[in-house]
């Protein structure tokens, strides 16, 4: 045949033990596009949590006399991984703070404030807890003869509620950092907390979401110190996008725009687009034609400029055109959705887990575009163009990635009896879906939850969530990895260490973006080089 599956020979344990010693695969086909080049724009220069126009921060200039910092005062207003330095002046001059992780010189964070002024607040984030920072703060421009101003940040202590992890990596992953959500397991989940971990399992920020939301949501950064998360577990009100600030929590409510925020029952994914525009998914009744109703599904997109809804498509469409079939009970159990472009033309995608497929519906007007998977209408082959039949089918899919084109899935595989990744290239003029990649390894399966994503190197991250309570592979945990999807190698991974709670999803971002930390962004050491006068 002319597809493959790249498989890992795992250790004895399942994916429990260490990274394998002699992992061996296949040869894969086209893992997809060269990633983009790493994008070395850093975020060391924002002024900060301020309410100031962005000034972009001047280099050091000449010495003024008697220029000098005459105090500084450090608070963590918020919790222990984020902390506020006010900084008094003698005269009017833009600044600088250096602070740099006791017993780890590799770890410096930056942060300035570009507006001359005799007072200035700059906020530090993805501090590590327990720990002592040695900060230096100096005028820059102008500049002070006096030596920088030196002082220490001691924060507070690591919350426990977070999740104790274990790390592995092979150097040859990436330094993103990891977002994840964790909520203890069938609690019902009177707590979920949205995390930030470094690549050695540290927490860098957290923040806890409303309770009883549950763990099955989507969780994503889009820069400018902004995340966006949306979703939950039993449909409610509870789970609409909101944003969230790294210093200042909720900064936008998407029930704002919604008048009938009362009725709504949001579920499984809520997120924002490249636009800036929020996306819902909800549960709603499907009138059935012989009587009664079932759950089906509605998409609202939300334009937080204006507070108003500017699409909607409510899934009795899709029942009433025949497009869908009826059923009882939450017959179709929607878990994803996104819009991209195809062809000139927005097009809605709906994961459908029960109905083993992935729907596609023209955003203009509504109309029907296909379904892959099941019964669906486009044809799955290899690259050969062979028919592949129902094993190039996704079984139950939940979390997924697509751009139009290329749709990456995590495919839970409920009636084939093991979990895979596979990524498919659609063509809607043909209607083709070319299995162009998966990937599986042994002792992997996980009928409910799950995520993958592309990271910009264009290795996968694959959230191999679990829930000791209900899942189809009892005894496994819960884990994301990093995998190479040339050679099939796991490059790095994290594994949670009490595997009775649990995640849905995970994501990342870039680090020269999120927390101006020099030990994992090299614009942040390019920056510090051209301050080395003032510090």
């Amino acid at each position: 045949m002319g597809w493959w599956i790249v498989a890992l020979v795992a250790c004895q344990d399942g994916k429990d033990g260490d990274l394998p010693d002699d992992p061996t695969s296949l040869p894969t086909t086209d893992p997809g596009p060269d990633p983009d080049p790493d994008d070395t724009d850093s975020d060391t220069t924002d002024p900060g949590d301020t309410d100031e126009p962005y000034v972009t921060p001047p280099d050091p200039c000449e010495p003024l006399a008697g220029l000098t910092v005459t105090g500084v005062d450090v608070s963590q207003p918020w919790h222990e991984n984020e902390a506020r330095v006010e900084v008094t002046l003698s005269g009017a001059a833009s600044l600088a703070v250096r602070c740099t992780l006791a017993g780890d010189a590799t770890e410096v964070h930056l942060e300035e404030s570009a507006t001359a002024a005799l007072a200035h607040t700059v906020d530090f984030a993805g501090l590590l807890g327990e720990s002592t920072y040695d900060c230096v703060a100096a005028p820059v421009c102008p500049s002070t003869a006096d030596a920088p101003f030196a002082f220490a940040i001691d924060t507070g202590a690591v919350n426990s509620a977070l999740p104790a992890v274990t790390t592995e990596a092979t150097g040859d992953e990436g330094d993103e950092y990891i977002l994840v959500n964790n909520a203890v397991d069938c609690d019902p989940w009177p707590t979920n907390t949205l995390m930030v971990f470094d690549r050695e399992g540290r927490p860098r920020w957290w923040s806890d979401t409303p309770a009883s939301v549950g763990p099955s949501l989507e969780f994503r950064y889009h820069g400018d110190d902004v995340f966006v998360w949306g979703g939950g577990w039993e449909p409610a009100a509870l789970g609409r996008p909101r944003r969230l600030d790294v210093f200042d929590g909720e900064i936008y409510d998407a029930g704002d725009a919604l008048p009938d925020l009362a009725d709504g029952l949001f579920h499984h994914d809520g997120k924002q687009l490249a636009d800036g525009r929020l996306l819902t998914l909800e549960d709603i009744d499907i009138e059935k034609d012989t009587g009664g109703t079932f759950r089906g599904f509605q998409v609202r997109r939300i334009d937080p400029v204006t507070d108003t809804v500017d699409f909607t498509y409510h899934a009795q469409r899709a029942y009433d055109d025949g497009d869908l079939p009826g059923g009882f009970a939450d017959a179709w159990h929607a878990n994803w959705m996104d819009i991209a472009e195809v062809d000139g033309d927005e097009v809605l995608a709906v994961s459908l887990c029960d109905l083993q497929q992935v729907s596609f519906i023209d955003v203009a007007t509504g109309s029907w575009r296909g379904t892959l998977g099941a019964g669906g209408d486009f044809a799955v082959v290899d690259t050969l163009g062979a028919p592949l039949g129902p094993i190039g089918d996704p079984q139950c899919q939940h979390g997924l990635e697509w751009d139009g084109t290329r749709l990456l899935a995590y495919d839970n595989g409920n009636q084939r009896g093991y979990s895979r990744i596979t990524e498919y290239e659609l063509d809607f003029t043909t209607m083709t879906a070319v299995l162009a990649w998966t990937w599986t390894e042994d002792d992997w399966w996980e009928t409910t939850l799950g995520d993958v994503d592309r990271l910009p190197s264009g290795n996968i991250l694959i959230a191999m969530a679990h829930a000791e309570c209900f899942s189809s592979n009892p005894g496994d945990t819960p884990t994301i990895a990093e995998v190479d999807p040339v050679s099939g190698d796991r490059v790095w991974q994290m594994q949670w260490d009490d595997r009775n709670t649990t995640f849905y999803r995970a994501d990342f971002a870039d680090t020269c973006t999120l927390f101006a930390n020099g030990k994992y962004c090299s614009g942040v050491g390019d920056r510090l080089l051209a301050l080395s006068p003032v510090f």
